[in-house]
């Protein structure tokens, strides 16, 4: 007769003993396969072209610019870093206008007339950065094909519609 040594536990079957090994090689693979894909694409299309500063640029869609080849935006965004400066001062100058209104109303005694000092001058510089941003729109529309007017029309339209474009806005359809 054999004795069975009643201290041994069992053995789990072999996929549950692997399991977690199988488990971690297949995170390994999926995270070098993501890590594979990026640095393709930075190998293939360059590191993200970085399109900041276009806020205030509300007439003219990212998609648009999106949709020109490489060399075309980079000629087409040097509007936008011709005009940069100008929305940085007016976007600094902005947030120190509200943190003054944010101290008028802290103040005591409360002072009506920061406060109104404090919203007129955002105000005004809201202002001011809206119309560099329309002379920035400008500047670039006059540099754009024909071809590219159309495109631009086209993404300003279905930014409008929320994505949903109309085959025709003239009552066509």
């Amino acid at each position: 007769m054999t004795s069975i040594d009643s201290t041994t536990p069992p053995l789990a079957p072999w996929w549950r003993r692997n399991g977690l090994k199988l488990a971690l090689v297949a995170s390994l693979a999926v995270n070098l396969i993501f890590i594979g894909g990026g640095i393709a694409r930075f190998v293939t299309h360059g590191p993200p072209e970085r399109m900041s500063g276009v806020s205030q640029m509300q007439l003219i869609p990212r998609k648009f610019l999106g949709d020109l080849d490489r060399t075309r935006r980079a000629e087409l965004m040097k509007v936008f870093r011709d005009f940069a400066p100008a929305f940085r001062d007016g976007r600094k100058a902005a947030r120190e206008d509200v943190a003054s209104l944010a101290a008028a109303l802290d103040a005591e005694p409360y002072d009506a007339l920061k406060v109104k000092a404090a919203v007129e001058s955002f105000s005004a510089r809201s202002a001011a950065l809206t119309g560099d941003g329309g002379k920035a729109a400008l500047t670039l529309i006059e540099k754009l094909t024909p071809e590219e007017r159309k495109l631009l029309a086209h993404h300003i339209r279905m930014r409008d519609d929320g994505g949903r474009k109309k085959e025709s806005r003239d009552g066509g359809d």
